[in-house]
């Protein structure tokens, strides 16, 4: 049966606690207003089943892959498509990512607007104060601003659906403005940033700071630079969060993510039932291997270098692990660098592992303070013409400098605020955003030469197209320009 957004938009219309299935797409015990929604309990397992959309396509672990679509780093696998994206090979029918986001997005956005659909009657049942009801509300809310924020990311103009839908004629609409679907988005964040809980992150739930630091993010991609001063700069002033003492305990579990206070928000996971296959994937076998593009940008001394990546050498598996013994991969990088930035390598046992040894619940960082740093000195040089001496931004700078061993600065240019981009925030999904939203891509990916050769990037590829299967299924659609 043929997976596509409007069967899976009707699949989620009436519950959200169980995963939707493609394969039974009008399952008879659904949950309704006549046997759920009666309690809190009931709400509180309703935004459970929204959060699990967030591990759906590239928004979860997959994401640290995002790179490979980039001048980072290099796939050996034609697994999703990436290496077709990479090289210049974007069509509707590409598939994988391009198909497997589209999807994923608008699952999380169903999801959402079938709690919202039942959260009015559900919290007369449960009798919620206003300020719990909103807080409630501004979860989803927030959630779903990160789904839509996710697709216009990627494909530009996208459906805009503010409600659940009822038929699968209701589904069928033309793409909105990106400028609309921007419009919808800042509605829903406004709202969780004035109604979410002001407290330090750390259940897995979103609280005010995961809020303000989407809104930065949202406006950051945008070109709003005001927006993104005044909320990073007050996000900093909170005091809520700083920068973590080590690297590792920022994005393995064991080295201290609870509680870690640069994480801003993370999808959760929890062995043994929840969990992912990063570091299978991405250190074992190696389907995330660093270019030296990527390590040129480091300096010999920079702790992240030593910290994330270990050389050795084209066709080459074995290296020296963090305990003087040799240690071997699967796969042999084709660059010659191997990514450990999201592999827990101070656990000696790790290296006994093979393949699906490897499964971890190690939580996947969306929003970390490093970011907010980087977004709030980005706005200040960019306000400042190209460069900075702001007091605030140069101190943001020099606290990441110095946590990875570098010297300090007095000001910032672009061309430093870009490079610290890349080197802090490498392999967190986020570089190919970076390369759109400067109008850099094309520069950058036309002169990228990869194991496989030389890339091209054409002017319609900062938009990707709509997934051929969903061309069929909505006539309202019009493709992209530049794709077939």
């Amino acid at each position: 049966m043929k997976k596509n957004l409007i069967y899976m938009l009707l699949t989620c219309l009436l519950f959200t606690m169980p995963a939707c299935n493609d394969m039974d797409l009008f399952p008879q015990d659904q949950l309704g207003p006549d046997n759920f929604w009666k309690t809190e309990l009931d709400i509180q397992s309703g935004i459970a089943g929204v959060y699990t959309k967030l591990k759906g396509g590239s928004m979860s672990w997959n994401r640290y892959g995002l790179d490979n679509i980039t001048d980072n780093s290099y796939s050996w696998t034609t697994w999703s498509g990436i290496a077709s994206i990479q090289s210049g090979s974007i069509e509707a029918t590409t598939g994988g990512i391009i198909s497997d986001n589209y999807k994923a997005g608008y699952e999380g956005i169903a999801a959402c607007n079938n709690f919202m659909k039942n959260f009015p009657i559900a919290k007369e049942n449960a009798k919620l104060s206003e300020e719990k009801a909103n807080a409630y509300e501004a979860e989803v809310r927030f959630l779903r601003a990160f789904f839509y924020f996710e697709l216009v990311r990627f494909y530009g103009d996208i459906p805009l659906y503010k409600e659940a839908i009822t038929s699968v004629e209701a589904s069928k609409v033309k793409q909105s403005p990106a400028s609309e679907v921007y419009d919808f988005i800042y509605q829903d964040i406004n709202f969780a940033v004035d109604n979410l809980p002001d407290i330090a992150y750390g259940s897995g739930h979103a609280v005010k700071g995961s809020a303000q630091a989407l809104k930065a993010r949202i406006a950051l991609f945008q070109g709003d630079w005001k927006t993104v001063e005044n909320i990073t700069r007050e996000l900093i002033q909170s005091g809520r969060y700083r920068l973590a003492d080590t690297y590792q305990s920022i994005f393995i579990k064991r080295e201290g993510q609870k509680d870690n206070p640069e994480i801003i928000f993370s999808i959760t996971y929890l062995n043994p039932d929840y969990r992912h296959d990063a570091e299978m994937v991405y250190y074992y076998q190696n389907e995330i291997a660093p270019m030296d593009d990527l390590m040129k940008c480091y300096n010999e001394n920079d702790e992240r270098l030593k910290e994330w990546y270990v050389f050795t050498g084209i066709g080459e598996k074995t290296f020296i692990n963090p305990f003087g013994e040799e240690a071997s991969t699967e796969q042999a990088p084709l660059t010659g660098w191997i990514l450990l930035k999201h592999m827990d390598k101070y656990k000696k046992e790790t290296y006994t592992y093979t393949n699906y040894d490897f499964r971890t619940d190690n939580d996947v960082v969306i929003l970390r303070y490093a970011d907010v740093y980087l977004m709030y000195i980005e706005a200040m040089m960019e306000q400042g013409n190209g460069s900075t001496s702001d007091a605030l931004a140069v101190k943001c700078m020099n606290e990441i400098r110095e946590r990875a061993g570098l010297n300090s600065v007095t000001s910032v240019t672009r061309d430093e605020l870009r490079l610290e981009r890349r080197r802090e925030l490498a392999f967190e999904g986020l570089r190919h955003f970076d390369l759109i939203r400067w109008k850099t891509a094309k520069e950058v990916m036309n002169s990228l030469v990869t194991p496989a050769g030389k890339c091209t990037f054409e002017d319609h590829m900062y938009v990707w197209p709509f997934p051929l299967s969903e061309m069929d299924v909505n006539p309202q659609l019009d493709q992209k320009p530049g794709y077939k």
